[in-house]
């Protein structure tokens, strides 16, 4: 008997004696457990995944799938390398296999979907190293599921061609609009490269009348963040992609193609800061004397100054064109720069605030509107007329000087007694990029 009984305790001790008890002879795959059998996958918070668990005795790939009644067979995970030990995952119902619809100028993909309700039986396959698979079935019944895929419908991408540099033309920012045809837990919508992938670039929604996840119609207004002073994406090929998903796992992503060109933040100075200030009575030019210039009525107060493009891409600009003049009445009555304009042309042309234009102007402190005299900021001689598509507009290229000069014919003065006068750099709807330049009090009907 104590003979009998000595066997199994020798066959430890020389299994020991080559090192610690090793069991991985056993089972490839225990423990398999799928519980609850049962789920209604539709984020309602009750029953809504399932619970996987599964061991390994030794390293496999390891792939869970589920096949329905017509023999159709879902992954949920495929081949997946996994090191000795116990593991668990939740499963809601979800399949992540992509399917991609190729469109004319860009794709829409179903990224991942809740299944169909029906009984389903699942598969937790394990295969080791040495091809040794073992496998372990049963089945789950999937009801009341979430299978409503999210949807933006009608995604547009407007212009295809964006020219990010502030120049008010159309194609100086993107619109993105599309309808959301159900409530979804996140979505956005982002700029791609296309040649660098690696790279997100979020773009902001609104605002709108209704919240980002809400289903509706949503727009977006994309400036490429020149508007925040920021140099925009380099210019390149790029993709514009909207991405949402609801509380159940229903995924979806639309892009479309999108070409940035000519972008960059539009710079410019004026010379030195310095404005030259000169009354001209009678033909004769008076300079400022201790920053004052003193001007009769039917005189005229006139001025010159350079402006350089600082920046990387040409500033638009438009007339009134050096050498204008302008009248100020002797009834003046706080007159903004589209009237002063067109009396200043004879009615003959009509000038208006443009959105991105570039202008030199001068405003004076009792002028009650924001620089009621312009200029473009030089000549045509200065400048390049640019086309595109079907407009053209005038630039002041990169590292290009214009000279702006002009009078204002004083009939009446204006408001005030010792006025202050100053120049200013107007980008228009956008600031004033130069204020307050050169001030210099100017006494309207002193000889």
């Amino acid at each position: 008997m104590d003979r009998i009984l000595s066997y199994p305790i020798l066959f430890a001790l020389l299994l020991s004696g080559c090192g610690r008890l090793d069991w991985r002879f056993g089972p490839l795959l225990r423990d398999v457990v799928v519980a609850p059998d049962r789920i209604s996958p539709n984020a309602d918070g009750d029953t809504d995944v399932t619970q996987i668990r599964y061991s390994l005795s030794r390293s496999a790939y390891v792939s869970i799938f589920f096949e329905d009644e017509d023999g159709d067979r879902f992954y949920f995970r495929k081949d997946r390398r996994r090191s000795p030990g116990s593991y668990s995952v939740l499963w809601g119902g979800v399949m992540d296999e992509p399917e991609v619809e190729a469109l004319e100028n860009g794709t829409h993909e179903i990224l991942s979907q809740v299944l169909e309700d029906g009984r389903y039986s699942w598969v937790v396959q394990a295969t080791d190293d040495n091809a040794v698979t073992e496998s372990v079935n049963g089945t789950i019944l999937l009801e009341d599921g979430d299978t409503v895929m999210p949807r933006l419908d009608n995604f547009a991408v407007v212009p295809l061609v964006f020219r990010p540099n502030l120049d008010g033309l159309r194609d100086d920012w993107v619109s993105v609009t599309y309808d959301l045809s159900k409530e979804v837990e996140n979505i956005q919508v982002y700029l791609l490269d296309a040649e660098n992938p690696g790279t997100k670039i979020h773009i902001a929604e609104g605002p709108n009348t209704i919240e980002r996840e809400e289903p509706g119609n949503h727009s977006y207004k994309y400036y490429g963040g020149v508007d925040l002073n920021a140099e925009p994406p380099p210019d390149g090929p790029y993709l514009v992609v909207g991405e949402a998903n609801d509380q159940a796992g229903n995924r979806v992503r639309v892009t479309r193609n999108l070409t940035i060109e000519g972008g960059g933040v539009p710079r410019a100075d004026v010379v030195q800061g310095e404005i030259d200030w000169v009354a001209v009575i009678d033909g004769e030019e008076f300079e400022e004397v201790n920053r004052v210039v003193s001007v009769p009525i039917g005189q005229r107060l006139c001025f010159s100054a350079v402006v350089k493009n600082e920046g990387e891409v040409p500033i638009r600009t438009t007339g009134p064109w050096p050498g204008q003049e302008y009248v100020v009445h002797e009834d003046w009555t706080n007159e903004n720069f589209t009237v002063m304009a067109r009396e200043a042309a004879g009615r003959n042309e009509f000038w208006f605030e443009r959105g991105g234009t570039f202008r030199f102007g001068l405003h004076f402190s009792t002028a009650g509107t924001v620089y009621p005299f312009r200029w473009a900021v030089g000549g045509q001689e200065d400048l390049q007329l640019l086309e595109f598509e079907e407009e053209s507009a005038w630039y002041l290229m990169p590292g290009r000087s214009g000279e702006v000069s002009g009078c204002i014919r004083f009939d009446g003065p204006p408001p005030g007694p010792n006025v202050l006068w100053w120049g200013g750099l107007i980008h228009e709807a956008y600031g004033h990029p130069n204020e307050y330049i050169d001030r210099i009090t100017v006494n309207v009907g002193v000889d």
